[in-house]
């Protein structure tokens, strides 16, 4: 694997002709769903450019001070602008202080690299602050922005880019190198790729992470349950989950989030049996509710999920928010 990274062949090799003298930009943008390995690769490019034993041209050792510094993200050249803790946006006096930054010399690398991951997070004023800089760029700096979808940004921003777009692994491909290469038993393999969605960075965190795979297994059981039940027993949920410590926001988005996992195989069931599923362990309520619903009532639910998790981020009261979702889904059985 190129970089130490599956998949994403095609960016790599755009990433490695850009290490050339002369032919790197100021500004780059890889976008790409969640856990598919934007950050990686932005950090594997970071490397290749400063790498102080490369074993080849456009490559890096990953052994050296510089690859260290960059994997521990304390490299004195590179600056990583990200969302503070507790808040849900980026804001502009976070990227005011990284364009100062800008304005000082490289210390000890020919360039300055600014990495802002998940910036369609920006606020507006974030983002037309970060236009200065992209439209008159500092000679010595090289930014690298994430996001999830160019369309998510300012068309002025994605313009100013280099837009490398990035897809997720195959199930396949995934399954194997879960195996192959992080040591997983061939059935925790195959469930992390399906429910990853072929996702390295998701299939790699819920490895690492076995209480987060227990919460998205038990919020899919939860659903098994709440659509076999009557609206009493759904409202009687809502309140039973409202009485956690838990933070309702961020627990009710979780578990809508990962409903429309459910819903996404659903509609896949509907119109095709080619498809992989996500969420295997559920094959048979998904078939079951597929063969019940047509494609457009399961497509309005699918907005349904959607729109909720849109409204949870516009701060909408959350119980109000689940509560309206579960009393418009249907009784499966």
């Amino acid at each position: 694997m190129e970089w130490n990274i599956l998949g994403h062949q095609t960016a790599i090799r755009y990433l490695k002709n850009h290490t050339e003298p002369g032919k790197i930009r100021h500004a780059y943008l890889i976008t790409g769903p969640d856990g598919v390995g934007r950050r990686t690769l932005a950090l594997a490019f970071a490397k290749a450019l400063n790498c102080l034993q490369p074993p080849k041209a456009g490559d890096f050792c990953d052994h050296c001070l510089a690859c260290r510094q960059i994997n521990e993200q304390r490299y004195p050249d590179l600056t990583v602008v990200e969302v503070a803790e507790g808040s849900k946006d980026l804001k502009i006096d976070q990227i005011r202080e990284m364009q100062q930054t800008l304005t000082l010399a490289p210390f000890q690398s020919p360039y300055r690299l600014v990495l802002i991951p998940d910036f369609q997070r920006a606020t507006i004023g974030a983002s037309n602050a970060l236009l200065k800089s992209l439209e008159e760029p500092p000679s010595k700096a090289v930014l690298v922005l994430t996001a999830d979808a160019k369309e998510s940004l300012l068309e002025t921003i994605a313009s100013r880019c280099e837009v490398i777009r990035l897809r997720p692994a195959t199930i396949e491909g995934l399954e194997n190198y879960l195996a192959a290469e992080k040591g997983l038993g061939p059935k925790i393999a195959q469930r992390l790729a399906h429910l990853a969605g072929g996702r390295v960075g998701t299939a790699i965190a819920y490895s690492q992470n076995p209480d987060l795979l227990e919460q998205y297994q038990s919020a899919l059981q939860d659903l098994a349950h709440l659509l076999r039940s009557r609206l009493r027993q759904r409202l009687q949920y809502v309140e039973k989950r409202q009485g956690r410590k838990a933070n309702t926001r961020e627990q009710f988005a979780f578990l809508i989030a990962t409903w429309l996992t459910f819903w996404r195989d659903v509609m896949i069931r509907r119109e095709t049996d080619s498809i992989p599923l996500v969420n295997l362990d559920q094959s048979e309520l998904i078939q079951e509710t597929a063969s019940l619903m047509s494609a457009t009532q399961i497509e309005r639910i699918l907005k349904m999920h959607e729109r909720s998790l849109g409204l949870l981020d516009s701060n909408v009261n959350p119980r109000l928010v689940i509560e309206n979702l579960l009393l418009q889904l249907p009784v499966v059985g």
